[in-house]
């Protein structure tokens, strides 16, 4: 029986695997290839996995618990169902990774590319995404209760009834990000459908201002992330409310717009 922490090569962990173990608590494998390697119920909690190449492992319900992630290659991974709590995952590419239903709760993913990534149903309660890129990810029913998201780019990430209560935002890249039905930090459900603008009750607009339906999309996107920039932004305490909030959001955007006003009739002139 192997005594952990023990450093493998990835020959001895694939025949071990294949021999029956599932077993790998504190395995040291760092920088180890298994590209492709079907690795499902295996269990590396706390196992020592950075820099290592993990493109396209199947990890479908794999224990990784505390699992020392850092800069691993992990795109095209099937992480569904997988136990990430606590796992150092900073600097980890997962484009294009299934983590349908996994657990992360806690784990560190700042500076983490999700681009492409299904974690539809995923449990990211208090994660660090600091700088995290989720870029066309699919995050539909996900839970992010008290996460961290500080410059994170979600540029194109669905939303759709994902839980955000108490998350922490600032700096964030919001631009067509969908967020229908999601639960807000502050526990409102946010209602409105991003991808849709009536085009029938708006074709009098459409008119007056000379917009089609897609420029009137591409105006609403822009003063959605320019009021979510804005909102998470404003300091908080206790006797701020939504009436104050509200108030200096107009103020500001006012003060936006006067000013660019100012320079577009400068340049006619």
């Amino acid at each position: 029986m192997l005594e952990f922490p023990y450093v493998m090569k990835a020959k001895e962990l694939l025949q071990s695997y294949a021999d029956g173990s599932r077993n790998f608590i504190e395995a040291e494998l760092t920088s180890v290839s298994l590209r492709g390697a079907r690795l499902c119920h295996i269990n590396l909690e706390a196992a020592t996995l950075t820099d290592a190449n993990l493109v396209k492992v199947d990890f479908f319900n794999a224990r990784l618990s505390k699992a020392r992630l850092a800069r691993a290659n992990l795109s095209g991974a099937d992480l569904g169902e997988a136990d990430l709590k606590g796992a150092n995952l900073r600097g980890a590419n997962l484009k294009g990774a299934n983590l349908r239903g996994a657990t992360l709760i806690n784990a560190d993913l700042s500076q983490a590319d999700f681009t492409d990534a299904c974690l539809s149903g995923a449990k990211l309660y208090g994660v660090n995404l600091t700088e995290a890129k989720f870029i066309n990810a699919n995050l539909k029913s996900a839970s992010l209760m008290k996460a961290k998201l500080i410059r994170t780019d979600l540029t194109n990430a669905d939303f759709s009834h994902a839980n955000l209560y108490q998350a922490v935002f600032s700096s964030v890249k919001l631009k067509d990000t969908i967020l229908y039905s999601a639960t807000m930090p502050n526990g409102n459900i946010f209602s409105h459908p991003n991808a849709g603008i009536d085009e029938a009750n708006s074709l009098h607009q459409q008119i007056y201002l000379r917009l089609s339906a897609s420029d009137l999309m591409q105006l609403e996107a822009c003063v959605q992330e320019a009021v979510a920039i804005l909102y998470w932004n404003i300091p908080r305490d206790e006797s701020t409310n939504s009436e104050y909030i509200q108030n200096l959001i107009m103020q500001q955007m006012i003060k936006y717009i006067n000013l660019k006003l100012n320079l577009f009739n400068s340049l006619e002139q």
